[in-house]
């Protein structure tokens, strides 16, 4: 169904940087219950695409944790994770609270994300 779900379902894609000492506290991609903000945008997050747009170095942290579910995705680049903050019908899931784990950018490297959302019609 994903594959098949028209452009009006998908924000515009938001491309993320972090820089040195940069992270993303724990959070939810979905809102526990519905608000006038989630109409406006259409409706809760059904689904995260989250695009690793270059390769980290070995040591630098800057992974995807996903601590509920005992899960880091270290990023690499040209891969993507997909994962689903609510389910088709919109409820909440709790157990893809995740965060970006701090990335040390020694010698100016960076992390470089593109972010996609879905959203319910």
């Amino acid at each position: 169904r994903l594959l098949c779900s028209g452009r009006s379902r998908f924000e515009a894609t938001t491309v993320i940087r972090y820089g040195q000492g940069s992270r993303l506290a724990p959070h939810f991609d979905a809102n526990r219950a519905a608000s006038a903000e989630d109409g406006a945008r259409g409706g809760q997050t059904l689904a995260t695409v989250l695009c690793y747009l270059n390769d980290v170095p070995e040591g630098a942290g800057g992974r995807t944790r996903f601590g509920r579910l005992g899960l880091d995705v270290d990023p690499r680049k040209g891969q993507a994770l997909l994962f689903f903050p609510a389910d088709a019908a919109g409820a909440f899931d709790e157990r893809v609270e995740h965060e970006g784990e701090a990335f040390t950018g020694e010698g100016g490297a960076e992390k470089w994300v593109a972010r996609i959302w879905m959203h319910q019609d």
